[in-house]
This record gives C-alpha cells, structure tokens and sequence, in this order.
C-alpha cells in the first residue's frame, strides 16, 4: 500500500469495512475460489421483508420443508429489539412461496413480504439460534431471560406451536446465555453458551465458563467439548461432520464495548469421531485446531 496509503483504522465501522473492489453493497465477498462453487454461477442478494422500528429478524433462521416457511427469532436485548430483563423477544415466520412470487412480480424494484409473529409460550425465553428440522421439529436454543434459565427446547412448526424442553442446566447449574446449536451427524447436539446476556443486560452474572457443550439426546448426557473461546458463538460442522467451526467474537462485548486487539476469529476443530457417543466415548474433547 505504501507509506502514503489510507490504512484502515476499524474493523468494526461500516465506513472502513473491508472492500478491496471498491463493490457497492451488498455483495458477495469470496476469500478463496472454492466459495463460487457454493454461490453457483448468478448469486444475487434480495431484501425480501423489512421493519425499521423494529429488530424483528436477527438470529436463528431455520427453513421448515414441509410448510415452505423459514422461522427466525428478532434481536434479544439492545437497540429497536424491545426486549430486556423484563421483556422477551419474538419469534417470527415468513412465507418462501410468498417471497418467490414477490420477487418475480417485482423484478427489479425491492419487495416487502408480510411475517407473522408466533404465538409462543414462555418456555421460549429470549430465542436466539436454532436448527432443523429435527425429528420434524425446530430445536430453539434460548439466551434465557432475568432469573429465567437458558434452554435447548422442541417447537413444533405447527399451531398451536407446541413445545418441549428437553435442556436447562448443567449438573444444576443454569447456563449463561446460550447462542447458537447444531445437530451433528451422529445425532449429538452441540450448542455454545458466551456470556451475552449478561453483557447486554438481560441475565445476571455468570455461574460457568464460556463454552461449547454436545448433548446426546438419546441418553440426556451433556459433556463440554471445547472451554478455550473467548465468547463463542455460531458453530456449523463440514457436510461429513468430521469438522467443526466455531466463531468466536470476544472482541465485541456488550457493555464492555468494542476491543481490537481481541478475537474476532472461527476456530476450527477436527477431526470429530463420527460415531454416537456412549458411556465409554462421551468424554471426547475437540481440542484439535487449525
């Protein structure tokens, strides 16, 4: 770049984001060739709904193939989400079928599909990721809310959206503030628990670690697998599920703002044993990083 150059001051200002094309956005940003076999050959990007006074679409989109509808869980706690330590968040749902015909009436112009907000009952406490379908129902990991404990729960994707809570503690202990979940191959869920309740307000101080957890749902065994991210966060495994990624976003901590010189990485862990854990395995770590 050369003495004279503009360095990037931030990476955390939108204004300095990173955008050596000089692209207007939004747009695809790829880091190595193998990404445009994801994209396929005329990827495009749509607005498709819309709400400027409300955070109504900010984690855990999930899409249901049977009633062609994608189920996503609006902002827990922070700015336009209308919900804190007294006030939950909502869980919306949004029509695919309604979003194609949108987009092919519209042509060009931008669109705005109608949600609906679900009518969910108070296990759901501060919904945050989410995955499925599972056994043909959404798991809905929760951040839990005040003295309300986080939770791994069952929702049916059906009225009257029925639900189950099948996690809520660690040998007695709540969790902090679970984030984001994911089934594995072998059918283990493995979940991630920061501590971002707690930095934006909403839960009370932390009981345990930051870490990364995997529950076997046949047995109810819930074991911590990884215990050295700063705050982690999203998790997904590679298509064979030999590989796990988990993000970690310390670097950006609620009331404790925004820090530099931390992480804001993924770390990669791998290989992962492919079978289903039993008494005698499920104490394996996935300490193994690249």
């Amino acid at each position: 770049m050369g003495p004279n150059a503009t360095f990037r001051q931030s990476a955390f200002d939108p204004a300095e984001y990173f955008n050596p094309t000089n692209s207007r956005p939004p747009f695809f940003q790829a880091f190595d060739a193998s990404f445009f076999d994801v994209l396929g050959d005329s990827p495009s990007i749509h607005q498709v709904a819309e709400n400027a006074t409300w955070a109504f679409a900010h984690e855990g989109p999930v899409y249901i193939p049977y009633t062609d509808e994608v189920i996503f869980a609006s902002r827990a706690g922070g700015d336009l989400s209308f919900s804190d330590w007294d006030n939950n968040n909502q869980m919306c749902k949004i029509s695919m079928s309604d979003i194609e015909s949108a987009l092919e009436a519209a042509g060009d112009e931008q669109i705005s599909v109608p949600y609906t907000v679900l009518d969910i009952n108070e296990d759901i406490q501060m919904a945050n990721g989410g995955t499925g379908p599972f056994e043909g129902e959404v798991l809905v990991i929760t951040s839990g809310r005040g003295y309300l404990p986080p939770s791994i729960v069952r929702l049916n994707p059906y009225p009257p959206f029925k639900t189950t809570v099948i996690l809520d503690n660690y040998f007695g202990r709540q969790f902090n503030s679970l984030n984001d979940i994911k089934v594995h191959p072998s059918g283990n869920l493995f979940f991630t628990d920061p501590t971002y309740g707690y930095l934006i307000r909403f839960r009370p101080m932390p009981l345990l670690p930051t870490q990364v957890y995997r529950l076997d749902p046949r047995t109810g065994s819930v074991r911590v697998v990884a215990d050295q991210i700063g705050l982690p966060n999203g998790i997904a495994f590679s298509p064979d599920g030999s590989t796990a990624y988990i993000t970690d976003t310390v670097s950006r901590a609620g009331f404790l703002g925004v820090n530099q010189t931390l992480p804001a990485t993924m770390q990669v862990f791998g290989p992962l044993p492919l079978r289903r854990y039993n008494q005698g395995t499920n104490h394996h770590q996935i300490r193994v990083r690249r």
